[in-house]
């Protein structure tokens, strides 16, 4: 009965034309986005500045490259910050910008007049800058903002551990998710790359990553943006089949447990979800199999499928999991709604930190070919991040057998009521 099932609802996905947008959507941000280059050249000497960017974690360097933009910021008195995962521009009061201000006077050894004094300077070097800037015809909103040394460093003594305190009381000033949060701050600071990085970085991903696991990250991290989202689409589509079809009815007639019944469904709909991501998995491997063996260099042959089993799949079963799930709840298309607001929340949180510091980011980011030393430090976070996420899938997996249960036994949500016009 088990197999029957499951091939049924299989067969009830593809009819739905909500499936075959979500393949399409699919595709097009796969072709878009991640294109046809599988090509991986040797880095050669004598080209400063065009090595990209690495991240350093370099405790002195966090410390005094944190410290010139928090400098920047109180001269401002403008700060940027992601509470709930938007960006809001935060402007301290008299009293939370002295207390900022007595922060920064025990990290740099500065008066509290010298410091005040700093946001005098910049509004002086601001306005000559944009007066400059008109006399060239560049209008205001088409100049970069300027760049302005304050000429300040770290106080003697200052340990990392005594920085990383004091920025979280900054962060707390901001009022949360704000750039000196200290997860974000230990992180690392984004450096330019040398040569002899660049040489280390092209050796890793050739030995250590066996030039495909590279690809595959840079596939998880687009990929992995839909789908977080992309899934509930198909999973709505295939309530509200039932539901104008009368098939609830049939469904809750059946002799299967409640359990059994949605856990089919939900295993179906997520196998369904799989496998056009499967395949454009597959399809990248053969592509990247070709680049490597033209450039006389082997590859890993099974790393895209382990990679989007292990970073993709998570994401997929949660989407699918709340689709259900809320689906049950109201009868109605209010996952869509609620997936929605989680996945644009998700994507801000992410913004700020492209690579790794993972955390419980619904939506993990490692926005860089290489950087394998950093993704090999970031591994074990991002490993109990999708645990979690898997974990919480069967939590609502679990939570909507509870509610068809009482459905199938004649209970009603009235909650359904509130989104019978969506």
């Amino acid at each position: 009965m088990f197999g029957t099932l499951f091939l049924k609802e299989c067969k009830q996905t593809v009819k739905s034309l909500a499936y075959w947008a979500y393949v399409a959507c699919l595709a097009l941000f796969f072709v878009s986005q991640i294109g046809e280059d599988w090509n991986l050249t040797e880095p050669q000497p004598g080209r400063e500045g065009q090595y990209g960017y690495t991240y350093s974690t370099d405790e002195t360097l966090i410390m005094e490259k944190t410290l010139r933009r928090l400098t920047e910021d109180y001269a401002q008195n403008s700060y940027a910050a992601y509470p709930l995962g938007f960006y809001k521009r935060v402007i301290l009061g008299t009293e939370e910008k002295e207390k900022m201000g007595d922060i920064l006077a025990e990290l740099t050894g500065k008066s509290k007049e010298e410091l005040e004094k700093l946001g005098y300077d910049y509004i002086n070097e601001e306005s000559s800058f944009y007066e400059e800037a008109q006399k060239d015809g560049i209008e205001m909103e088409m100049a970069a903002p300027p760049q302005i040394d304050f000429g300040v460093s770290l106080a003697e003594g200052v340990s990392f551990e005594r920085f990383l305190e004091l920025m979280e009381e900054a962060d707390d000033l901001i009022g949360g998710g704000s750039m000196y949060t200290p997860a974000r701050v230990e992180h690392g600071v984004e450096v330019p790359q040398t040569y002899e990085g660049a040489l280390e970085e092209y050796h890793d991903i050739i030995e250590k990553d066996r030039y495909s696991g590279a690809f595959a990250r840079l596939f998880c991290d687009y990929m992995g943006l839909m789908a977080a989202i992309l899934p509930v689409f198909p999973v709505v589509a295939r309530t509200l089949q039932d539901k104008r079809s009368k098939g609830l009815a049939a469904m809750y007639s059946k002799k299967m447990s409640s359990a059994g019944i949605l856990f089919v469904r939900y295993l179906a709909l997520l196998a369904m979800t799989m496998l056009p991501l499967i395949f454009l998995a597959v399809f990248s491997q053969f592509q990247c199999d070709v680049a490597a063996k033209a450039a006389g260099l082997s590859t890993d042959s099974f790393a895209f499928l382990k990679y989007v089993g292990g970073w993709i799949f998570p994401a997929a079963a949660f989407t699918v999991a709340v689709g259900i799930f809320v689906s049950e709840l109201t009868g109605s298309v209010a996952a869509i709604l609620a997936q929605g607001i989680f996945w644009f929340a998700s994507v801000f949180q992410s913004i700020d930190t492209l690579v790794g510091n993972f955390g419980l980011k619904f939506i993990p980011r490692f926005n860089a070919l290489g950087n394998t030393g950093i993704f090999e430090r970031e591994l074990p976070g991002l490993i109990a991040n999708r645990l979690f996420y898997s974990i919480l899938s069967l939590a609502f997996v679990a939570a909507a057998v509870f509610i068809y249960d009482w459905k199938r036994k004649g209970g009603g949500i009235r909650i359904g009521n509130l989104f019978k016009n969506l």
